[in-house]
């Protein structure tokens, strides 16, 4: 249980660390305080070990005095104290807390415009972000803040530096451990977003705050028990040689380094793979695989909100992608690739109609959210499912590694794009990143996208010894590690009447679908495994031939884009040329290779 005092002083940030306590999967209680302040609130669990404890720098200057409190903090294995902004003066609450080691809190902006922050891997060992650093701008935000200290001779160690200062501060005692955060004010994740909004401003806080949780409740938060690691390249088709890709080095470098990669397969080029080279990818089929990229990779594809259009759309590109694993043996992942990285919400929905399981894509803004607009919240699971149909797995390109670090902290599978580019020079860079990738935790597997998916399920255990379970994707396989009879609580995020059975190691179980989830229940003996697949309803797989004009533009852009990939990337000016040519054919700006 975590308890948080509060006052009204620090009711918002309070009510903030709940909310990011609850979406890890946390009991809270908010505990307000009274006007005496030198009477005990009534804090459940009081003198019975409580888990942890949590509050405001203000309600702590309220309560620091009181003995009642003193015996509460002593109580509490864990302590976190937040809501301290820069000012000059002394904090007395501050200086009783860390017995003297820190007094004040002073300004640690920096003057090259940018605030960079660093987790200590000695501090705060074991966890994705131990041991790296990221950078955000600082123009329209607040200074950033640090504690001033602490004396070199105190057990108080910064966690967290911002600018080389300490932003997070943590105290190992006699059988406790407290935490206290240079931040005035905690960020509430239900806070909505502007559209293509990052995350960034608030990466620090939030990492702080799941170092806190995470060390105090262990595997009580929900956690993913593998992090899937896949690298997406868009475009390519199979044959020997496509732009730099080239897949008799590609594929048995994927297995010296112990990487995965993806190909986004465009399907209008299903009847274009070359035997010899299909076969080559087969042998590597735990390193590699074939996705759905879009049906004809026009401009603003999925970007339509005709709802017509894009069931057509997707029911030819299955159409394709079928005829291509039936004439080639090769099998593809059941997951669209968004073209230029476009999609509405009309979208997601007619890929949920066809039986798409997933998208992924490096952005989650659709083209018509209007409104309804996505929040910090939506942007921390591991999939985006707020505007229903399929949910939407984000991937981030490798020159922003840190990104990777921030996903797997938050038990999010760690995807990465690129185009056929990446290897002009080589496999250095591939290198580089599965190096980097695979060091954010043992935890890391390299898989291809749709297996990468499967495994982002989260466990946690609850106070009875149960445990619960949930996944996002309607293909599941999960084995009872205990050597005891296993109860699974299983949910998954669902729309009602999206579901037509469940079915659980050959046999249908019940479920329920309540408020956007989907819940149902599944006991194993020990040592035991299952499959699980969630059966959507009847399927719809429009039959509707494009118009011979559109195919026509459409067969002349994708010859336009071999040639720019396939001739002319060696050489920059070609290229550049061919761009303008493409731009003018089609009256849009080509998204990259």
């Amino acid at each position: 249980m975590l308890t948080i005092l509060s006052s009204e002083e620090t009711l918002e940030s309070d009510e903030a660390l709940a909310q990011l306590a609850r979406f890890l999967g946390l009991p809270v209680e908010i505990v307000p305080l009274a006007g005496d302040r030198s009477a005990p609130p009534p804090v459940p669990g009081a003198g019975s070990g409580g888990r942890a404890l949590a509050l405001g720098q203000k309600t702590l200057r309220r309560v620091y005095e009181q003995a009642w409190f003193a015996a509460l903090l002593k109580e509490a294995p864990f302590a976190f104290v937040y809501g301290f902004g820069a000012r000059p003066e002394e904090l007395p609450e501050l200086k009783w807390f860390t017995a003297g080691a820190c007094a004040t809190v002073a300004n640690a902006g920096a003057a090259t415009g940018e605030n960079r922050f660093a987790v200590d891997a000695q501090v705060v060992p074991g966890f994705p972000v131990s041991g790296r650093s990221f950078a955000i701008e600082s123009s329209g935000l607040e200074s950033a803040a640090a504690f001033a200290g602490p004396r070199a001779t105190t057990p108080v160690t910064a966690a967290i530096t911002v600018n080389g200062r300490p932003y997070f501060l943590r105290i190992d005692s006699w059988r406790a451990v407290r935490f206290l955060l240079a931040e005035p004010a905690l960020v509430s994740i239900d806070l909505a977003l502007v559209p293509e909004q990052s995350l960034r401003p608030w990466y620090a806080q939030l990492i702080a705050q799941v170092l806190f949780l995470r060390t105090a409740f262990g595997d009580g938060c929900w956690t993913s028990p593998v992090t899937g690691a896949t690298l997406i390249i868009d475009d390519p088709y199979l044959k020997p040689r496509y732009g730099f890709v080239r897949y008799a080095a590609l594929l048995p470098e994927l297995e010296r380094l112990g990487g995965a990669l993806t190909v986004a397969f465009i399907p209008f080029n299903y009847r274009r793979s070359d035997p010899a080279t299909v076969a080559l990818a087969r042998q590597f089929a735990s390193r590699f695989s074939i996705a759905v990229h879009g049906c004809d990779h026009t401009a603003g594809e999925y970007a339509s909100t005709d709802e017509v259009w894009l069931k057509n759309v997707t029911a030819r590109a299955l159409s394709r992608m079928d005829s291509h694993a039936a004439k080639t043996l090769m099998p593809y992942d059941n997951v669209m690739v968004f073209p230029q990285g476009r999609f509405s919400i009309s979208a997601l929905q007619a890929l949920a109609a066809c039986g798409i399981a997933a998208a992924v894509n490096s952005g989650p803004w659709p083209v018509d959210s209007g409104q309804d607009r996505l929040t910090i919240r939506d942007l921390l699971e591991p999939a985006v499912t707020r505007h229903g149909g399929v949910p939407i797995f984000l991937r981030h390109y490798p020159d922003q590694v840190f990104d990777y670090a921030f996903d797997a902290l938050f038990q999010k599978p760690v995807l990465a794009v690129e185009h056929h580019a990446y290897f002009r020079g080589g496999y250095r860079s591939l290198a580089e990143l599965v190096r980097e990738v695979s060091s954010l935790s043992p935890k890391v597997t390299w898989l291809p996208l749709a297996s990468a998916l499967a495994a982002s399920y989260q466990i946690k255990r609850t106070n009875a010894g149960r445990v619960s379970l949930r996944h996002f994707m309607p293909e599941l396989r999960f084995r009872n590690p205990a050597p005891t009879e296993l109860h699974l609580a299983m949910e998954m995020p669902q729309r009602d009447g999206q579901v037509q059975a469940i079915m659980a190691g050959g046999r249908e179980v019940p479920f329920e679908v309540r408020a956007g989830r989907l819940t149902y229940a599944i006991d194993l003996r020990p040592g035991e495994e299952v499959n699980v697949t969630v059966r959507p309803s009847a399927i719809q797989r429009p039959s509707q031939p494009a118009p011979w004009k559109y195919r026509l533009r459409v067969q002349v852009r994708r010859t336009l884009s071999d040639l720019r990939d396939n001739h002319l990337a060696r050489n920059e000016r070609l290229l550049n040329l061919a761009a303008k040519t493409l731009k003018r054919f089609t009256g849009k700006k080509p998204a990259g290779p």
